[in-house]
């Protein structure tokens, strides 16, 4: 049973990052100046799956607990939402600012998440710390593309 909610969780979140990012995001992606390290477009689409991937295993790893500890399942529920909202800003409002001040309250509930997962699982621990690293990479490429792209606004 935690894996038809775990699956149908992240199938919910992923329509609704869908919904937030609009029509053709990677085409939109596809015509902005991309700093000369970003990864080809379909990667982005590896990485989202990647993405939901470990959502995926940590919510089937921690439903169990939820009845005694609720809170990482929320947190995660909530960087799930989070993760999805902030395609609001780059692709329905094409404000790459506003999608870069974003990184600063996502971190804040990763870490919170992370704190509560570690004493509760610490593979989705790893995983988690392997996406706060990834974060490090993300929020430099939100950076320069921002700064290569700021004319368009």
């Amino acid at each position: 049973m935690h894996w038809l909610i775990a699956a149908g969780t992240c199938v919910l979140a992923a329509a609704f990052e869908g919904l937030c990012a609009g029509p053709d995001p990677l085409g939109q992606l596809r015509r902005l100046r991309q700093p000369a390290w970003s990864p080809p477009i379909p990667a982005w689409v590896l990485i989202g799956i990647a993405w939901y991937g470990i959502c995926f295993a940590g919510l089937v790893r921690l439903l169990p607990g939820f009845a005694a500890r609720p809170l990482a399942v929320w947190l995660l529920v909530a960087l799930m939402l989070a993760n999805g909202a902030v395609n609001l800003f780059q692709f329905r409002m094409r404000r790459l600012d506003l999608a870069l001040a974003f990184f600063a309250p996502y971190w804040l509930l990763l870490a919170a998440f992370l704190v509560t997962a570690w004493p509760l699982d610490r593979i989705i621990f790893g995983l988690f710390s392997i996406y706060a690293v990834y974060q490090l990479y993300a929020a430099a490429w939100g950076f320069m593309l921002w700064r290569l792209n700021r004319e368009a606004r």
